[in-house]
């Protein structure tokens, strides 16, 4: 797949788009051109590979009492930037670059947000859901972050990271449906 520059693109309004089942792939789109793709090799594995104009690189989850998502280069290989995960945000810093807090956005609300450090928004995330199948999203991208370089790592580490939690949301519809009681 061919993905035009970026900057070339207008980003203020994205669509995440399920485009495989097996392997879990999904699909950015600024209309009809392609931004990003993020692709699970493994049926709920941890590590997936992200595709933009800007090259390749992984995104793997790792840790059990401090959570993160690594994303990293491997032609050469570095580290581009992770994301944090907290109790009420998640932080990501961007390799020699930029910091930013992810976050719900809202109680009640099933969309994200990311803010830089003076707290503006940069990025809106609203998944979509079929049934209790993540389908896609919607993203909003504020003027001010369209042009920042960063901008496709961090679509990329927020979407895994929203990917990774339906997932495992997911594994435990079995135990949803038992009848529990005698």
């Amino acid at each position: 797949m061919e993905f035009p520059p970026l900057a070339s693109l207008d980003v203020s309004s994205l669509r995440w788009w399920k485009t495989g089942d097996s392997p879990t792939e999904f699909r950015l789109s600024a209309g009809e051109a392609p931004v990003l793709l993020l692709r699970w090799p493994r049926d709920g594995g941890s590590t997936a590979t992200a595709e933009s104009a800007g090259g390749s690189w992984t995104i793997t989850r790792a840790g059990f009492l401090n959570p993160h998502l690594l994303a990293r280069s491997a032609d050469p290989p570095a580290s581009l930037g992770r994301l944090s995960v907290h109790l009420s945000h998640h932080a990501i810093d961007v390799e020699g670059g930029a910091s930013y807090r992810f976050r719900r956005a809202g109680l009640l609300l099933p969309a994200w947000k990311v803010v830089d450090a003076a707290n503006a928004e940069c990025l809106h995330i609203e998944p979509v859901r079929e049934g209790r199948t993540l389908a896609g999203g919607a993203v909003i991208v504020a003027p001010a972050a369209a042009k920042r370089p960063e901008l496709v790592l961090l679509l990329a580490l927020t979407w895994t990271f929203i990917t990774l939690a339906w997932f495992e949301d997911e594994a435990l519809v079995p135990f949803e449906d038992r009848n529990v009681g005698p």
